[in-house]
């Protein structure tokens, strides 16, 4: 299962920009920092036999998920204030990224439909156009179908808190609405014509490890004094098999989303000798870039075959630095101030 992640390697934007509501936790921004190493390790230093980079995926979506329940449902934080957070931290980089994608594509000579274009700023572009599909556009926008699935969630997720019958049964929809999505994979595998193209990295499928995570966040407290801080490590452990050749659809589909969504919520529960690894400046720093090299990475590994050896790794990262520090940082801090 999952073909199509296993192409792209590419991984989904960290959540660090809710310093307002969510105070940054040094492990948590280490285990990004991780997930986003696994992405370029996926990319530009390949272990054969090892899918590397789609446990960074999965590893983002988890976290993603911990950190949204977080701020929707217990936290409760405003939906305005939610959204412009995610907006402040998202859009700017992203509007910039895809007008150089699209502006040098058009530079090239490549006719682009305005369609294509709009689905791809709407985060639609896993759904529409179908042909050429996001794998075979030619451009370096393979990757944003992981930025698709985490905004889709954001939306239903923001649903759910809408409705007040549900008020304290948040849980158990979103268990449900995980389940739904092992559901509907396992339908897609036994009836192709009924399914998409490219139907693993679509939200509908695709957001299970989001989803658990987010689901698991709300009863975590119940279970965590019974957590021994070697489970979580064991859940990693059991979870990497699913990343290697030939991994049962039971193990890569079902099983490893809430393994990592249980060690992305029990990671306090690790010990200090864990903590402390994961929040290491460099990891942390990772962490703190990690959107950036998400979305810059992709053109250079793209065209890697066609660079000197370390030159496009080195160029994702001048890419990356030059994005956050030009882009994301000031543009999502003029942002949250005015705003």
């Amino acid at each position: 299962m999952n073909t199509a992640l296993t192409r792209s390697l590419a991984g989904t934007p960290a959540l660090d920009g809710h310093a307002a509501t969510v105070e940054r936790v040094g492990y948590l921004d280490g285990w990004r920092g991780l997930a986003i190493l696994l992405v370029l390790q996926g990319h530009f230093l390949p272990i054969p036999g090892f899918d590397s980079g789609r446990m960074g995926v999965e590893i983002f979506f988890c976290l993603s998920g911990l950190l949204m329940s977080e701020l929707l449902f217990i936290r409760r934080v405003a939906l305005a204030t939610f959204y412009k957070r995610r907006l402040s931290r998202i859009l700017p980089a992203y509007l910039v990224f895809v007008a150089v994608v699209y502006g040098v594509a058009a530079q090239a000579g490549r006719q682009t439909d305005l369609g294509e274009v709009v689905s791809t700023l709407l985060f639609l572009r896993t759904y529409l156009p179908s042909t050429p599909d996001i794998w075979h556009s030619g451009l370096p926008i393979g990757h944003i179908w992981s930025l698709n699935v985490e905004e889709h969630s954001y939306v239903f997720l923001s649903l759910v808190t809408l409705w007040s019958a549900l008020r304290g049964r948040e849980a158990w929809v979103l268990g449900a609405a995980a389940a739904t999505t092992v559901a509907i994979d396992y339908y897609y595998m036994q009836s192709p014509s009924m399914a998409g193209v490219d139907f693993e990295i679509r939200s509908e499928t695709a957001a299970m490890p989001l989803l658990a995570a987010a689901a698991y966040r709300l009863v975590r407290d119940r279970v965590s004094p019974y957590i021994k801080p070697w489970v979580p490590l064991a859940a990693v452990a059991v979870a990497t098999l699913a990343y290697l050749p030939h991994a049962r659809w039971w193990l890569s589909d079902a099983l490893t989303p809430l393994l990592l969504a249980f060690a992305a919520n029990h990671l306090r529960e690790t010990g200090p000798a864990v903590r402390r690894a994961l929040s290491s400046l460099p990891l942390r720093q990772f962490g703190l870039w990690s959107y950036s090299i998400y979305l810059w990475q992709q053109p250079f590994f793209m065209h890697k075959s066609s660079l000197p050896n370390g030159v496009a790794a080195a160029g994702a990262m001048l890419a990356a630095l030059t994005s956050f520090y030009l882009v994301e940082g000031p543009c999502r801090a003029w942002i949250n101030e005015r705003f």
